[in-house]
């Protein structure tokens, strides 16, 4: 089967949805008799040359104007026998069934957490891809409620297939390594991590006042380093660590690529991801099998992908919140049972497994229904 798949969350830095996209494309390309290639309005970074794929990139500025006018013509010449909508939005008019992959709604239920590009350029076209999707695979059952909830006649199309795992999270083998790190990036100090893009949904201001709590009776406490790129409407936590009386022990070290996350990860003490809702939650994973005390919020997905393995606060609750991240801090034996767990959780989910259900729904397309 020829399978074609959205590549454009891999141009720039990637965040989650483009992690998704490399480890679907890799899961979908090591099965046998699939040719898998990743398309793209603008050429891909080098790292994606040369992998178990092709790949057919234009040069068009606008990704969602390439998306809807260039795609179709690119899949027809390819003779492509379905697409992979990886970013959820399909081509309205084509020939070839299409799969979209739904990973939240947060651009329709809160439009005001996005940069108005993405509400501009994905809202408009939705009902289009729902109605035409052959099949809706959604990265969490938390996903799959909500647009159930918000869209009954979607049900029977819809497939739960979860993130999978890169094998390259797992925990430190030499402490040296952790030490470097610390120096690095928190000024040696022991420290806290937050990884994910800084943006309203991810709710990092409640986490910065949760550690000033935390600071505020013992400031030898670990630091916080806020991993990841600048998104949009920061300028409210910008204005929150500037006045800080603990800007000190604030470290915000921008986007972090694969390695460096996970040298973070093996040396952070807790990681904590607070966000309000997430459709899935990759960074909890992640943390876990790096063998890193997990404390999140209670979005139904965090808790899905999380399960036993981590501890929990509301994400509006600064004093839940910096109650938990304390416990996974001093509470010995409950960093031992977190480590543990989440060690034994992250080995749950793979790329191997969400490739197969993945091609399950992509050959379903091909038995009928709609095209792009």
């Amino acid at each position: 089967m020829r399978i074609a798949i959205d590549a454009r969350a891999l141009l720039g830095q990637s965040t989650g949805i483009g992690t998704y996209t490399r480890g679907i494309a890799a899961a979908l390309a090591a099965m046998p008799a699939q040719d898998v290639a990743l398309f793209s309005p603008r050429p891909l970074p080098d790292a994606y040359r040369g992998g178990p794929w092709t790949v057919r990139a234009d040069s068009h500025p606008f990704g969602i104007v390439w998306l809807q006018t260039t795609l179709p013509r690119r899949l027809r010449d390819w003779n492509a026998d379905v697409l992979l909508a990886a970013l959820t939005i399909a081509p309205a008019r084509g020939t070839v069934p299409y799969v979209s992959v739904v990973h939240d709604l947060t651009a329709w239920t809160n439009p005001e957490w996005h940069a108005r590009r993405t509400v501009v350029g994905f809202v408009p076209m939705w009902e289009k891809t729902l109605e035409r999707a052959a099949a809706l695979v959604c990265v969490s059952r938390a996903t799959a409620r909500e647009l159930v909830r918000r869209y009954p006649e979607a049900g029977p199309r819809i497939r739960v297939v979860p993130h999978g795992l890169d094998p390259a999270f797992s925990p430190a083998s030499d402490p040296r390594t952790a030490e470097r790190t610390r120096r690095r990036y928190a000024a040696g100090s022991r420290f806290v991590l937050y990884l994910g893009t800084l943006e309203p949904r991810k709710n990092v201001e409640q986490l910065v006042a949760a550690c000033e709590r935390l600071w505020a009776r013992r400031r030898s406490r670990p630091d916080l380093v806020l991993a990841g790129g600048i998104g949009w409407k920061t300028s409210a936590l910008a204005r929150r660590i500037a006045r800080s009386h603990f800007r000190d022990k604030i470290h915000q070290i921008g986007y972090a690529p694969r390695d460096v996350a996970r040298e973070l990860y093996r040396a952070a003490e807790v990681f904590v991801y607070p966000s309000f809702v997430e459709g899935f939650g990759l960074p909890v994973l992640e943390a876990m099998a790096s063998g890193v005390p997990v404390v999140a919020s209670t979005a139904e997905a965090l808790r899905e992908v999380g399960g036993e393995a981590a501890l929990y606060a509301p994400a509006e609750d600064v004093g839940a919140l910096a109650a938990a991240v304390e416990r996974a801090l001093e509470d010995e034996p409950t960093r031992d049972r977190l480590r543990a767990a989440g060690l034994a959780r992250a080995a749950t989910f793979s790329w191997e497994r969400a490739g197969r259900e993945t091609l399950e729904a992509l050959e379903g397309a091909l038995t009928g229904g709609a095209v792009a």
